[in-house]
Formats: structure tokens, sequence, C-alpha cells
């Protein structure tokens, strides 16, 4: 069989390592390394979802993250927050920049925004990303980091808004600059 091409994979690997802290609901470590956040969208009216636009974003719930990287950060200046969807609940069928939800509410999606309030594109890999701080001494340095999004149910275009429960799952990678 004849080659049509070759895909190249570049990369490095880096001690450095964050933990989370923050957030809009509870920090939930379960196997090491991993690290779950719940945020409760809260209840909502079908009649209050709005559009992807950004100004009608329903149970829009702040996450607010800190990491803390410890001395392990050195060299790296930028953390950014990678997600997976279609690891988690999936993409959107309608509306591919919404997180597709599992449940029975329909018409609806969960959206990323970012801390200009910008819908991030979940289908595009958009991330969000955040300078890593250097406190601390000389002898031993400390690296922080804040991770600031938001998230909300928001219509995905269909034509009705079905009632019902509205779940997502989102897993999320950390990689650093």
């Amino acid at each position: 069989m004849a080659a049509d091409g070759t895909i190249n994979f570049t990369g490095n690997i880096t001690a450095a390592s964050c933990s989370i802290t923050g957030g809009a609901g509870t920090n939930v470590t379960g196997e090491k390394g991993k690290q779950d956040i719940a945020v409760n969208l809260g209840t909502v009216s079908a009649d209050s979802v709005g559009g992807s636009s950004g100004h009608g974003i329903a149970g829009g719930t702040s996450i607010n993250l800190s990491l803390d990287c410890g001395s392990s950060a050195t060299d790296l200046t930028l953390v950014k927050m990678k997600f997976d969807p279609l690891a988690g609940s999936g993409i959107d069928g309608t509306n591919n920049k919404l997180l597709k939800i599992s449940g029975t509410a329909t018409g609806v999606g969960i959206g990323l925004y970012d801390s200009n309030n910008t819908l991030l594109n979940l289908a595009a890999n958009e991330t969000i990303n955040a300078p890593l701080v250097k406190g601390g001494t000389v002898e031993t340095p400390t690296y922080t980091a804040a991770l600031n999004l938001r998230a909300g149910y928001v219509s995905n275009g269909a034509a009705k808004i079905a009632a019902g429960t509205a779940n997502g799952t989102l897993p999320f990678t950390l990689s650093y600059e």
C-alpha cells in the first residue's frame, strides 16, 4: 500500500503541574492528576434562554479557577485550558460552538465564554489562556495563574426549546508554554 502523506507530531514534555482550586462549584479530586469541577447552572426557564450572541445567556455562572503550579513552571509563561468535547457529552449538532447536553431538554446547548464574554468555538478547539505569574522568592519561586470563564445555557437555533434536564461534561487538559 502506497502512502499518501505523513503526519509529523512535535511537542515537549514539561515538569510543570498545576493544581486547580476555586470555581463555581465543588472541586473534586478523583484519580491522581485528575480534577473534576462541578458547575451548577441552576434551573432556568426555557423562555429565558437567549441566543449565542452572548447577550441572552441563561444560567450564566462564573468559573474562576486559581492554579497553583508550585515551583514546577520554571521558564514557562502561559497556561492553556484546552477542551475535548468529543470525549465528553459532545458538540451540539445544531450549533457546533456549543457543548451538547445530555438529558431530556432540547433546543439548547451549553456555551463557554472567555473573560471578554466571547463565546468560545468548541469545534475550533479554542482555549482559555492565562499568564503564569511568578511569586515567592528567588530561592523558592512559586507560579500561579487565574483561568476565568463563564458557562450558561444558549439556544442552539432550534425552532423550539423543550424543558427537561440539561447536563453536560467537558474534559479539559492544561498545557504550558
